[in-house]
């Protein structure tokens, strides 16, 4: 043994079209170069304590219920000591307040595959049948592009807390269309 530190082992899950160099790209579908679509991200296959940090943005809304738990689980075991999961998710209490306040005027059915269409309203907080009701569901554009579970600031401390994470920091910022929580949990 040369006594060296283990290099680093960093997953991007849900990478999409954003692949950084050094890390480990993961996604269901490849739509970049160098995109890995054959790891499961609730059956890791790393050994306990492997990877050094994991980056996820917005993709953890788009596991079921039962893959929720998996893939928490997953993230607690694979990192380190003092491994960093860095998360974003749609801001679930935002985005159920500003639908409520926004006005029901439904005017078109939603085109699979067009950009910014959401139902004829677009990208208008304002509207209901746009881009918020994505936020809900998903742009459902293709496979995987369904959310199916949602995230508040208290069930991401919550999460944290039950797995045993050491730390979590949290704040929100405007992305992809709607209010965010990006979250920084220390293992």
């Amino acid at each position: 043994m040369d006594g060296s530190a283990p290099a680093a082992l960093r997953l991007h899950l849900g990478c999409g079209t954003s692949v950084l160099p050094g890390w480990v790209n993961i996604d269901l579908v490849a739509r970049a170069p160098g995109v890995v679509t054959d790891i499961d991200p609730t059956t890791l296959p790393y050994p306990d304590g492997a990877v050094t940090e994991v980056l996820a943005e917005h993709l953890f809304e788009h596991f079921s219920f039962a893959e929720e738990g998996l893939v928490w689980r997953e993230m607690a075991r694979v990192l380190r000591p003092g491994g960093v999961l860095t998360l974003e998710v749609p801001d679930f209490e935002w985005v159920c307040g500003r639908f409520l306040q926004a006005e029901d005027a439904w005017r078109d059915f939603y085109v699979v595959g067009a950009v910014d269409h959401y139902g004829g309203c677009g990208r208008a907080l304002d509207q209901r049948w746009g881009i918020l009701q994505t936020m809900f569901f998903g742009n459902q554009n293709g496979a995987g592009q369904f959310h199916r579970s949602a995230y508040t600031e208290g069930k991401l401390r919550a999460l944290a807390a039950h797995l045993g994470f050491r730390a979590i920091a949290v704040e929100t910022r405007f992305n992809k269309g709607g209010q965010a929580l990006r979250a920084v949990l220390t293992r």
